[in-house]
C-alpha cells in the first residue's frame, strides 16, 4: 500500500512537471507569437528578401523599427521565427554573454571559407586565438602602420592623376581603386608582401581576393535559402561541398591556395628577417605557452584578417567620399583642417585624432554606413533579454523584458540601432557629421569601442582591428581629400545594397559608386 502510494506520488509529480513544463513551452511559444511584427509576403521566404535584398538597404527595416519600436518578429525562410532587436540594453546583453553565438550556418560557412579563425570558433579556442592576435592590434603597432597607409594613398593619388583631365571634373568609379588600395595595405601589413594592385591588379591574390568576394559572398534569395539549410546538413556532407564544380567553391578553393602558398612561404622568412613589421610576424613571435599558435592556425587568421581587413574599409571610404561630395562646404572646410594640420605637424606627423571635422566624418559614416548592418545570433539556452523600453504585445501587454527560449534566432539590427532617435536625436535618419563636433552625440552608454558605435560590434567579440580600420580611413581621407575635390555627377543614383554581410554602394545597377574629380 505504501509502495502505490509511493509510485501514485511519483506520478502526479511526474504529471505535474509534464504540464508545468508544456505550459511554459505553450506561454512562451504565445508570448513569441505575441511580439508584433510585418505580415510575411512569403511562405519560403518570409520577410527576408525584403530585409535583405530591397533596392536600397533599411527600405523596409527603418520603417519597421519606426512602426513596431526596437523589438519585433519578422519571419525568416521556411516560416522561421526570428526576433529583429535595436534595443540597444538586449543588445548590450547579447554580445556580451556566451548564451548567445552565431548560428551554426554561419560558423560552418565561415570555417569553410577561412578554417577554424577567430569567425568561426568559439568558446576557450576563440579566447585563445583572440589572445594570441591581440598583440598584432595595440594602438602602438598600428600606428606604426600609418607610413603604409600614406604610401598606399599616394599610389592611388598619382593613379587618379594620370586618369584625370587636367583642370577640368573626370567622372571616375572610385571603388575600383579603393578596392585594390585596401588590399594593397592590408596585404603589406599582414604578410609584409608587397603586392602593389594600385598599379598593377593581376596579382594572383587581387584576382583569388576579387573572386571570393563576388562569388563566396553574393547575396541573393537562393544563397538566403541555402544560409537557412546549411545549418541542417550532416557535417560529412557539409564538408563535401568545397568539392563541388560551381564558382563560389572554385572562388574558396582558389582563395584558400593562394594564401596557403603567401602565408607559408612568409613564414619559412620568419627568423630570417633582421626586423619584421608585419601581423603575421608580430603574433608568431609575440606570445608562448598554450596562447601561442601553430602556422596552420596562423594561417586560417591571416586569411580572415585579408577580407576582414580589406572590404570593410574600402566600403567606408567611398561612403565617406560620397556624403563629401553631397556636402560641398563640409568637405571645403574639412581640406582646410587637413591643411591646416599638416601645416603644423611636427616631424610630418599628423594628429589625426586631433583632426575634429576629419573625425566627425569618420564617426559619421560609420553610423550611418556601418560595414555591417547586421548581424545574426542563437540562443544557446533559455535566457531573459532586458529592455531599455518596454514592448507592447499584440494582446496589449508591457514587457519590461523579454524572455526567448533555446534555439530562437535573433538578428542584431546594427543599422536601425545607429538610427534610434532615443539616442542620436531627431535627425538620426539624416548624414549630419556636425553632430559629432560637440563631443559624443550618443545619449546611451557605450556598446562598443569606438564613438558609441556597433560598427565595430562589441563585448568578447569585438573587432580585433578596429583603430586599425578608423586609422587607415583617417590617414587615406585625408591625403585623398587634400589632393581633388569631388562632386557627385549629374545623375546620380546611389543605393546601398548587402554584398555578403556589408552594405556597400551601388551606381546605376552595379557595385560601385562614381564621383567627379578635380585635382585642387
Amino acid at each position: 500500500m505504501q509502495v502505490s502510494t509511493l509510485n501514485l506520488s511519483y506520478a502526479a509529480f511526474a504529471v505535474c512537471t509534464i504540464a508545468v513544463l508544456f505550459y511554459r513551452r505553450r506561454h512562451s511559444l504565445n508570448l513569441l507569437l505575441s511580439i508584433r511584427g510585418p505580415p510575411s509576403p512569403s511562405l519560403l521566404w518570409g520577410n527576408l528578401l525584403q530585409l535583405m535584398l530591397p533596392d536600397n538597404y533599411g527600405d523596409f527595416e527603418f520603417g519597421w523599427q519606426k512602426e513596431y519600436g526596437s523589438v519585433y518578429r519578422i519571419k525568416g525562410c521556411l516560416g522561421q521565427n526570428r526576433l529583429i532587436i535595436s534595443d540597444p540594453l538586449a543588445i548590450k546583453h547579447i554580445i556580451n554573454t556566451p548564451t548567445f553565438t552565431h548560428p551554426p550556418g554561419f560558423l560552418r560557412n565561415a570555417a569553410l571559407a577561412f578554417g577554424r579563425s577567430v569567425a568561426s570558433v568559439q568558446g576557450d579556442e576563440h579566447r585563445r586565438f583572440r589572445g594570441a592576435m591581440s598583440i598584432g592590434f595595440s594602438a602602438k603597432v598600428v600606428r606604426s602602420f600609418a607610413p603604409i597607409f600614406t604610401d598606399v594613398a599616394r599610389k592611388t593619388i598619382r593613379e587618379w592623376e594620370l586618369l584625370c583631365t587636367p583642370g577640368a571634373p573626370t567622372t571616375l568609379n572610385v571603388c575600383q581603386l579603393l578596392d585594390r588600395a585596401t588590399l594593397d595595405i592590408i596585404s603589406q601589413a599582414a604578410l609584409g608582401i608587397h603586392i602593389n594592385t594600385v598599379q598593377d591588379p593581376q596579382h594572383p591574390l587581387a584576382k583569388s581576393h576579387t573572386n571570393i568576394l563576388a562569388a563566396a559572398f553574393k547575396r541573393t534569395s537562393l544563397t538566403l535559402m541555402a544560409d537557412h539549410l546549411s545549418g541542417f546538413l550532416p557535417s560529412f556532407i557539409f564538408r563535401q561541398i568545397v568539392h563541388l564544380p560551381i564558382a563560389s567553391m572554385q572562388a574558396v578553393s582558389a582563395f584558400r591556395t593562394v594564401t596557403e602558398r603567401l602565408i607559408r612561404t612568409k613564414a619559412d622568412e620568419l627568423g630570417t628577417q633582421e626586423v619584421a613589421n608585419d601581423l603575421l610576424s608580430t603574433i608568431r613571435n609575440g606570445r608562448s605557452g598554450n596562447s601561442k599558435m601553430t602556422i596552420p592556425e596562423l594561417t586560417d587568421q591571416i586569411r580572415i584578417l585579408l577580407v576582414a581587413g580589406q572590404d570593410p574599409t574600402s566600403v567606408i571610404l567611398a561612403w565617406s567620399l560620397y556624403w563629401l561630395a553631397a556636402n560641398p562646404d563640409f568637405q571645403a572646410k574639412l581640406r582646410l583642417e587637413i591643411r591646416l594640420a599638416t601645416e603644423n605637424a611636427a616631424d610630418g606627423q599628423l594628429d589625426y585624432d586631433g583632426m575634429t571635422l576629419l573625425n566627425a566624418l569618420v564617426k559619421e559614416t560609420l553610423r550611418f554606413h556601418p560595414a555591417v548592418p547586421i548581424t545574426e545570433r542563437i540562443a544557446t539556452e533559455d535566457a531573459v533579454l532586458p529592455l531599455a523600453e518596454a514592448v507592447v504585445t499584440s494582446d496589449g501587454q508591457r514587457l519590461s523584458q523579454l524572455p526567448v527560449k533555446k534555439g530562437q534566432a535573433i538578428m542584431i539590427a546594427i543599422a536601425s540601432y545607429h538610427r534610434l532617435e532615443a539616442l542620436w536625436g531627431e535627425d538620426a535618419h539624416e548624414f549630419n557629421p556636425s553632430r559629432w563636433l560637440d563631443g559624443n552625440p550618443c545619449k546611451g552608454n557605450a556598446l562598443g569601442p569606438y564613438g558609441h558605435l556597433l560598427s565595430f560590434l562589441g563585448g568578447p567579440r569585438v573587432c580585433l582591428g578596429w583603430r586599425f580600420g578608423v586609422l587607415e580611413a583617417q590617414v587615406i581621407l585625408s591625403e585623398l581629400i587634400a589632393s581633388f575635390d569631388f562632386t557627385l555627377p549629374e545623375s546620380s543614383c546611389v543605393r546601398s545594397r548587402l554584398s555578403g554581410t556589408e552594405g556597400v554602394p551601388f551606381d546605376a545597377g552595379r557595385k560601385g559608386l562614381d564621383l567627379c574629380l578635380t585635382r585642387v
